[in-house]
């Protein structure tokens, strides 16, 4: 492990689990690429009731032991102090606005040279290449959700990125059981807050016609119900006959784990959704996911070649 005072790669742990899987994957292989070690900052988050911040979970997870995680909210202030102000002025100009408002991914790639040089990546929107620079040290900010920015070692991450311990279990046996099985995700949450309204695409409407294409593509299909609101799942969900079952809510790794035995996915604008498609081992898996990650203003880096899209319309539209 490198020491503070070597030269490190710095990045902050936030949100929840799919999103710090993303963190994870493109801080590792940043690290791979540039032969460096890596330290993740957990910033507790969800100490002071950040929405969608969840505790890190990384550790139920086959993570390297070459990626240190640190819960230290303020290291990178006292430890990379030019970075953190660069990345605090970029924080405040963005939201003065409007984060969501607006795509940032032009903004934040015409900076990034200038701020790669200063030691500092800031990506919260798309995907922006990284260049490490020569500065001693170095702090990513963002979400960094596109499989671009670990494809090179895509075969490591998602090895260690799997879960430590195999599922096992009734519903384990279930989907081994079945024929075809179809993971289905109902992300809702902090999903369905006023101000998140830019993520209300995945309606009863949009699940519905993926389901009936799964159902004209795979007529032995058998759907596995996977939601932060189960019981609003069974009470909206239009299963179009094939046989359901509804999971009760577990751990998240744990759960992911179990999504990863399906051979098909109808996923939700969901970083959790899609890291468990892409974590699947079946051959010839199939993905079913909206035609739109945002109801407007942003678009996506999420997408892969392969997905069959299914309309998705803003909350209220059909």
């Amino acid at each position: 492990m490198i020491s503070w005072e070597g030269s490190h790669d710095l990045r902050r742990a936030a949100g929840g689990l799919g999103n710090q899987m993303f963190i994870y994957a493109f801080a590792r292989a940043l690290g791979l690429r540039c032969g460096e070690g890596v330290t993740l900052l957990d910033r507790q988050d969800w100490r002071d009731g950040a929405p969608a911040h969840t505790v890190c979970a990384l550790g139920a997870l086959n993570i390297s032991p070459e990626v240190e995680i640190l819960a230290d909210s303020g290291f990178a202030k006292s430890h990379l102090p030019r970075q953190n102000a660069a990345k605090a002025l970029m924080i405040k100009y963005e939201q003065r606005r409007g984060l969501l408002a607006r795509d940032w991914h032009g903004f934040e790639a015409a900076a990034a040279p200038l701020l790669n040089t200063l030691g500092l990546h800031f990506a919260t929107d798309g995907y922006t290449p990284v260049r490490r620079g020569h500065a001693r040290d170095f702090l990513a900010w963002g979400y960094f959700q596109s499989e671009r920015y670990f494809a090179d070692f895509a075969d490591v991450i998602k090895t260690e990125l799997r879960s430590k311990t195999p599922p096992a279990g009734e519903y384990a046996d279930k989907l081994r059981a079945a024929v075809w099985p179809v993971c289905v995700h109902l992300r809702r949450g902090d999903y369905q807050k006023p101000e998140n309204a830019i993520l209300q695409v995945c309606t009863p409407a949009y699940y519905a016609r993926a389901i009936a294409a799964v159902k004209a593509a795979h007529p032995d299909a058998s759907l596995f119900v996977f939601s932060d609101d189960v019981d609003w799942a069974q009470a909206n969900l239009t299963t179009c006959g094939l046989p359901a079952v509804f999971l009760p809510r577990g751990e998240a790794a744990a759960d992911l784990a179990l999504m990863q035995l399906c051979r098909g996915f109808v996923v939700s604008n969901s970083t959790y959704s899609w890291w468990a498609q892409y974590l699947a081992p079946a051959p010839g898996k199939q993905i079913w996911a909206p035609d739109r990650w945002y109801a407007h203003t942003k678009d996506s880096a999420l997408y892969l070649d392969g997905w069959k899209l299914i309309k998705a319309s803003p909350a209220g539209k059909a």
